[in-house]
């Protein structure tokens, strides 16, 4: 989480717990196998050099006689060895491409390294750029990957195995419940291997399984390793936000480990043990996971690592996920590869808990799952029938504003009544200034015999706390409000801030941009202060309040301020409702009488 996100929590946290008090103020009525997995992971590093600064780093083209070799220690160095490509028979002459279309993507598969990705394109969701978002970045060097350790000790990386396939130069529309599969050929020392892409027409995923002819002439312990290389490319125009919460995970025996490289640029590769049922990496709004989808399976093990990559004001997570799996003939050595949005609904269709990482970057959102996840429901729901999601927001709002309104107005009979009692307060406070014990004995006996609860007006607020806390995880992290449009012109996103207009200076809090929502909440705030302050004194608390939620306030969402101002508009017309049906307060009799509190009827 960014500095400027745990600011905006506390100080919200603080502002709403404070409110009750400043409405008083104003309203005076109111082993072995790591090392092998340490080989491989490394083969897929590049190193860092001053260049990579930049903010897109020069591509560098893997040295084709360059492997990795395994001592007792892990990994040496590199060393020139015998290219392994030379072990490979029936190769293909040329790199040909495979287009294929579906409504949802648009990919670009090369028979090298037997069905690695040229693109793949979501057609349904856009960069910041306008750009169609595309999971393959050549800058990267990112894609799937499949090695093996042979039978002599040696790393085997298919990567630039030009592989054999007779559908080769072949464009496909896979319509909708349709598939269609691919496959690609080569041998390595005789033995024909033999991988299997099938892509799917209304799914994100694609599927690849993987047939050796005689696995055991050469694979060693029947191993071989499979994943992704080199991360997933950001999308957003706030680069260091977007990278903030890009991660890489390992879900094993219903725990998700987290692997996040460090703001220097270095993390050590994690090697889990045991079994896993997925590995990710995601950036904020998408998702890259590799699924163990056949139960027959046998997993050894994953790895997570990565390097980072220097930038103007962040460390770009280029991560790695790998698993170590065991070749079974009796199965079909299936995996499956997710790219796509990370949409709770899409996630949940799998079964595997991937939508467990919607929602869930970093302590704050993962304590807060249990409010947000809830709210996104119910605003997804509502946006079925609703095609606006400002629209969704008001209503939402409405709906919020009406389920609180019991407590709400127990909350203004609570504060109409401490104020009533004020000058008893008073009075005790001055009879038994020097006795504390006996002031908290007598106020507490006067709260009892006017039945006055000097809490009630906090409870609504304590309540609200946890749902804006929510509102503002969802409204800044969840797919659905990513790019959508409340009125065009004004409020385009309604996951970011207007950016109507940006400032020549930048100011503390408020930063360089002009957003109108923040204003007329304030605003409307002023308005609501202004209802009930009688006592002159007080005028200037009238606009300390809503001046400082305005330099909160106007660097976050713009959902989160049309909901806070709609509900403060609300609150203003559930104010004046409530005041006309009041009773009057308690009759008070002095505080040193005795006498009990009398209730007009």
């Amino acid at each position: 989480m960014d500095k400027n996100s745990i600011i905006a929590l506390i100080l919200i946290g603080l502002i709403i717990l404070f409110i009750p008090y400043y409405q008083r103020l104003i309203q005076p009525n109111a082993g072995a196998v790591q090392n092998q997995e340490q080989a491989v992971s490394d083969t897929t590093t590049h190193a860092v050099d001053s260049s990579l600064a930049q903010e897109k780093p020069p591509v560098v083209e893997p040295k084709a006689n360059e492997e990795k070799k395994i001592s007792s220690q892990g990994v040496t160095s590199v060393e020139e060895t015998v290219n392994t490509p030379s072990d490979f028979s029936d190769q293909d002459s040329t790199e040909k491409e495979i287009i294929i279309d579906t409504d949802l993507i648009h990919a670009v598969v090369s028979n090298k390294g037997g069905g690695s990705l040229k693109s793949f394109v979501l057609k349904k969701y856009e960069t910041y750029d306008s750009s169609y978002v595309n999971f393959i970045d050549s800058t990267l060097l990112n894609n799937t990957f499949f090695a093996f350790v042979d039978r002599s000790g040696k790393l085997v990386n298919t990567a630039d195995v030009l592989f054999k396939s007779a559908k080769a130069g072949i464009k496909k529309f896979v319509e909708k419940d349709q598939t269609f599969s691919i496959s690609f050929t080569v041998k390595y020392k005789g033995v024909t291997i033999e991988r299997i892409l099938t892509f799917f027409g209304d799914k994100y995923h694609f599927d690849v399984a993987l047939k050796i002819a005689d696995p055991q002439k050469i694979l060693l312990n029947n191993q071989y390793q499979l994943g992704w290389i080199n991360g997933i490319p950001l999308t957003e125009a706030y680069k260091r936000e977007d990278n903030s919460y890009s991660h890489a995970y390992a879900y094993m025996a219903e725990e998700l480990e987290d692997y996040k490289i460090d703001k220097k640029g270095k993390q050590k590769p994690l090697n889990l043990t045991g079994s896993a049922d997925w590995t990710a990496i995601r950036t904020k709004y998408f998702l890259m996971s590799v699924i163990n989808n056949n139960s027959k399976n046998v997993i050894d093990g994953v790895l997570l690592g990565g390097e980072g990559i220097p930038k103007k004001d962040y460390v770009f997570g280029k991560y790695t996920v790998l698993f170590n799996a065991r070749y079974n003939a009796q199965a079909d050595n299936t995996f499956r590869y997710y790219l796509g949005p990370l949409d709770y609904a899409e996630l949940k269709k799998y079964g595997k808990d991937l939508q467990k990482l919607v929602l869930n970057n970093g302590w704050y959102e993962r304590s807060l799952r249990f409010f947000s996840i809830p709210v996104l429901y119910i605003l997804t729901f509502m946006h079925k029938f609703i095609p606006n999601y400002g629209i969704v927001i008001i209503l939402f709002s409405i709906i919020i504003k009406l389920i609180l309104y019991p407590l709400t107005k127990k909350s203004y009979e609570s504060m109409r009544d401490m104020q009533k009692i004020q000058p008893l307060m008073n009075e005790l406070r001055a009879k038994y200034k020097n006795d504390p014990q006996r002031l908290n004995k007598e106020m507490m006996k006067l709260y009892k015999e006017y039945g006055v609860n000097p809490m009630g007006g906090c409870l609504p607020m304590l309540l609200q706390l946890p749902l804006l806390f929510a509102l503002y995880v969802v409204f800044r992290s969840t797919i659905q409000l990513r790019g959508a449009v409340f009125i065009p012109g004004w409020i385009n996103d309604l996951s970011r801030p207007e950016g109507l207009f940006h400032l020549p200076f930048s100011l503390p809090f408020y930063g360089n941009e002009f957003n109108l929502l923040p204003v007329l909440m304030a605003i409307t705030m002023i308005f609501q202060s202004k209802m009930t302050t009688q006592d002159p004194k007080q005028k200037a608390m009238i606009y300390i309040m809503p001046i400082f939620m305005l330099l909160i306030f106007n660097q976050l969402s713009s959902g989160l301020n049309l909901y806070y101002t709609m509900f403060n508009l609300l609150t203003i017309i559930q104010q004046l409702y409530i005041n006309r049906g009041l009773k009057d307060g308690p009759e008070l009799a002095p505080a040193t009488s005795g006498a009990k509190a009398k209730k007009k009827k």
